[in-house]
């Protein structure tokens, strides 16, 4: 009887989640069907609206260092969304051990990991741009 009511209140929450997207996605392809202004043509078609040809091709290669950058600031971004809800709970984990202090020191010894971290990018000029 347990797994009935599990089933029926997955199934409940998929249809909840399912039903008014692909409601909004009918709807959408409906009114556009009905009011939307569609006349292809030749030169609509073509790859560039504007009426200048491309002057080279759109496969453009990016400079190394743009990914460089960016993986650098998802690491040091993604690390503050750890360390708020971490420092929030550190009340919670020392009163739990009995050891007030447990909470800072671990967060003390993350930021040294990220700082060791920062340097080492630091020293092998990932932070330089020339």
């Amino acid at each position: 009887m347990y797994d009935l009511q599990v089933g029926q209140i997955a199934l409940f929450v998929l249809l909840g989640f399912a039903l008014p997207a692909l409601g909004m996605i009918l709807l959408a392809w409906v009114l556009q069907l009905i009011l939307g202004y569609h006349r292809p043509n030749s030169i609509k078609n073509q790859p560039y609206e504007c009426g200048m040809k491309p002057l080279q091709s759109a496969q453009v290669q990016f400079d190394i260092r743009y990914y460089l950058y960016a993986i650098l600031f998802l690491l040091f971004d993604i690390e503050v969304i750890f360390i708020i809800p971490w420092l929030l709970a550190t009340d919670q984990v020392g009163a739990a051990m009995g050891f007030k202090w447990f909470g800072p020191i671990e967060i003390l010894i993350f930021f040294v990991i990220l700082a060791v971290g920062l340097a080492y990018a630091w020293k092998k000029g990932a932070l330089e741009w020339e």
